[in-house]
């Protein structure tokens, strides 16, 4: 009788202690988690409010989980200095959508973002050829891409059509449209010389054509040096803003938005800022012509360079990583990144944009017929290299350096 009673009590003991962990498990799940997010959806990125939404939306859900959203643009360097500040601080966020690129290199290689492959619970299911493009030389997956991007010149059709001049699909079209604009009130190129990130890039394809490109900087390619020059030629030809050395990329994205000028080179990201100003549809993306032997048309500059990581010590923190883990899973899901893709017209990671508009439609079919992409040479060399190359082409437009040694100064940095 003694045996059954303590077999009883036993028995009511275990379910006592089943209980209290699961209990114990429940409050866990509901205790309060602060997630500090850094984007760079912010500013004039479109995609800006649709992030503010899922935020709300997450945290709807997840009632114990408050997301801080830290946001910045990636209009500028403001972006890139904030997150190697705050890495060398220690005081990175939880989870960042930022460059998986040289910028990334070193919080990679210092083990402050997780492989993600490697991570209990990260879902990298239904990607779909850019989740390889982000693969580090280590063999690791450290970000998660949202979207693929390419980089080209935006023309006003409409403006072309009034001035009867032809679309620079050319390089021949090109200078001729540079010189006929030149003539009008109408800029021909909204660019910046000081913050020119697009124009040396495409001015270097110009000039040597995709292996040219593709160059190490510290091959000091003859390509790199001609690009740079023979944009103080077309400076010379009135083909930029006479403020240009001065002007920022957002003032030279307005004077393209506000048709005071015929062509800008930017981003797919660009359309949704031209959805807003209502211009759309009178804008057609093309190809950088080129002028160098080899030269294949339709070439682009593009591919798959930001991606979503995770901190390391957040993820090691038993308080935060089923936050972590899930405010992930969330953002990546096929659902949601669509959502914040939709704004900008890119080409998703995941599923497919549909019922695109024809000036959509088009940038994409300009990335399939493309021969040959490639990412950034910013996104590919150092990070202050790269700075030193495009802040000074205002010095190689007003002559008080040649191409030639601006990318000699910048192979040295490296």
């Amino acid at each position: 009788m003694q045996k059954k009673k303590f077999g009883l009590l036993s028995f009511l003991m275990v379910l006592c202690v089943m209980f209290l962990a699961a209990c114990g498990s429940n409050s866990a799940s509901s205790e309060e988690v602060e997630l500090r997010v850094v984007t760079m959806m912010a500013g004039t990125d479109p995609s800006g409010k649709v992030f503010e939404e899922v935020l709300a939306e997450f945290q709807d859900e997840n009632p114990n989980i408050t997301i801080v959203n830290d946001s910045q643009s990636a209009d500028a360097e403001t972006i890139r200095t904030k997150v190697q500040t705050e890495y060398s601080s220690g005081n990175e966020p939880d989870v960042m959508f930022f460059f998986n690129t040289v910028d990334a290199q070193g919080i990679i290689n210092e083990g402050k973002v997780i492989n993600l492959e490697d991570a209990d619970g990260i879902d990298l299911s239904g990607y779909n050829s850019m989740l390889e493009q982000q693969r580090h030389e280590d063999g690791g997956i450290y970000a998660a891409p949202q979207s693929g991007f390419y980089e080209a010149i935006f023309v006003n059709e409409k403006l072309f059509e009034e001035h009867g001049i032809e679309l620079p699909t050319t390089w021949e079209l090109y200078e001729k449209a540079i010189e006929e604009f030149a003539k009008t009130d109408i800029i021909p190129i909204a660019a910046s010389t000081e913050a020119s990130y697009y124009v040396v890039e495409h001015y270097v394809l110009a000039a040597g054509g995709m292996d040219a490109y593709r160059a190490e900087l510290s091959d000091q390619n003859p390509a790199w040096a001609a690009g740079l020059d023979k944009i103080a030629e077309h400076a010379e030809k009135g083909a930029f803003p006479a403020d240009a050395a001065t002007l920022d990329l957002g003032l030279a994205a307005e004077l393209f938005k506000q048709e005071q000028a015929a062509m800008i080179f930017e981003g797919s990201w660009f359309w949704g800022q031209l959805n807003e100003a209502g211009i759309a549809e009178q804008v057609k993306v093309l190809p950088m012509p080129g002028y160098a032997d080899g030269f294949q048309h339709g070439e682009l500059v593009g591919g798959s360079s930001s991606g979503w990581f995770i901190s390391t010590e957040s993820y090691e923190d038993e308080n935060k990583r089923d936050a972590v883990v899930d405010f992930f899973n969330y953002v990546t899901s096929e659902e949601i990144l669509l959502r914040l893709v939709e704004p900008t017209g890119q080409p998703p990671a995941k599923g497919e944009l549909t019922d695109l508009e024809d000036h959509l439609a088009n940038g994409h079919k300009l990335v399939a017929d493309a021969p040959a992409v490639e990412l950034p040479i910013n996104d590919r060399i150092y990070a202050e290299a790269f700075t030193h190359m495009r802040q000074s082409v205002p010095e190689v437009v007003n002559g008080s350096k040649t191409g030639a040694q601006v990318v000699e100064e910048a192979a040295a940095m490296e």
